[in-house]
């Protein structure tokens, strides 16, 4: 069975799971980046200025990842809806369980 997906919904992109999974992904990264190999920026400050900053830097990341994938969103509903150019096309195929 072939489908095409014709719009994908924006407020999907920003109030589900995928959402939450990027902000988790991002406060992985943050500790990564500050706590386990940190750069000479971060070895003299304390442990609150390192949370701080894991904080801030979780956020901001979270921010541009999510703004930059809603704008990719809108794009291909543009592209797809008001131009004119195909969607993409996935082919599902069943499995019978046995």
């Amino acid at each position: 069975m072939k489908i095409q997906i014709r719009k994908i919904d924006i407020s999907s992109i920003i109030f589900s799971g995928f959402s939450v999974t990027l902000f988790f992904v991002s406060l992985f990264i943050a500790i990564v980046s500050i706590f386990i190999t940190p750069s000479p920026i971060w070895i003299g400050e304390s442990f609150k200025a390192k949370i701080i900053g894991a904080f801030l830097y979780t956020l901001t990341v979270y921010i541009i990842t999510v703004a930059y994938i809603t704008f990719l969103a809108f794009i291909y509903n543009f592209l797809v809806g008001v131009v004119g150019v195909k969607g993409i096309k996935v082919d599902i195929e069943e499995v019978e369980e046995t």
